[in-house]
């Protein structure tokens, strides 16, 4: 996984799903849309607001690197509470988003130190872009080779990358989960794509066309 400071954790290991075993997020329960920790009606508004918009991005995302469903429940879950706990701190930040964002990602990295396990992300979105079929980036496609030279990139590289073309989400929800605007994310996915080129061995050119395919 991307963390903070950029570092890079590209390898993965035996909890990485396989495609038939690719999960999806758990689905609310009928006495709570956001979860266990949105039931509690003490929760700030605004908070509560982000879970709904952004739960769900947090956990795929999380679940990409830790390998388990499970694990991405509990940490995601963690991330919230924390979050509701310094709430008023949470508010002082020039950008919530962005802050909620990188407290996830570092969070997410702590628990892979914690575990002293590679992230599981190389195989993980490897196994969700055969399921999806998706066409992004088809181009640069090399095997497995792609995926673990999207774990490689830096920062907020890696995370937009994740976002849009891993995952599949719009650039717009992808600048609104990051808490950053939409040029941010075409920016960081323009340099990733110039990395990515550099690390499969192809010419820029051929990476951009895989870009506007």
């Amino acid at each position: 996984m991307v963390g903070i400071d950029g570092g890079g954790r590209a390898d993965a290991h035996d909890d990485a799903p396989s495609p038939q075993a690719h999960q999806d997020p758990p689905e609310p329960t009928p006495d709570s849309e956001t979860g266990d920790l949105a039931a509690d009606t003490m929760l700030p508004n605004e908070l509560v607001a982000l879970m709904v918009m952004h739960g769900e991005a947090y956990w795929k995302y999380a679940h990409l690197h830790l390998g388990d469903a499970d694990a991405a429940d509990g940490l995601v879950d963690d991330v919230f509470a924390d979050l509701a706990a310094t709430w008023d701190t949470v508010l002082r930040q020039e950008n919530v988003e962005e802050f909620c964002w990188g407290v996830l990602r570092a969070t997410v990295d702590d628990a892979l130190e914690h575990r002293a396990r590679p992230s599981a992300f190389t195989e993980a979105a490897f196994a969700v872009a055969m399921g999806d079929a998706r066409e992004a980036f088809q181009a640069l496609e090399s095997g497995i080779g792609l995926f673990a030279a999207i774990g490689d990139l830096p920062g907020r590289q890696h995370d937009g990358v994740v976002l849009t073309y891993v995952l599949g989400y719009p650039i717009v929800t992808a600048a609104r989960i990051m808490g950053i605007t939409r040029g941010g994310v075409y920016s960081l996915r323009r340099d990733a794509r110039r990395q990515l080129a550099a690390a499969l061995g192809l010419d820029e050119q051929t990476a951009e066309e895989a870009e506007e395919q």
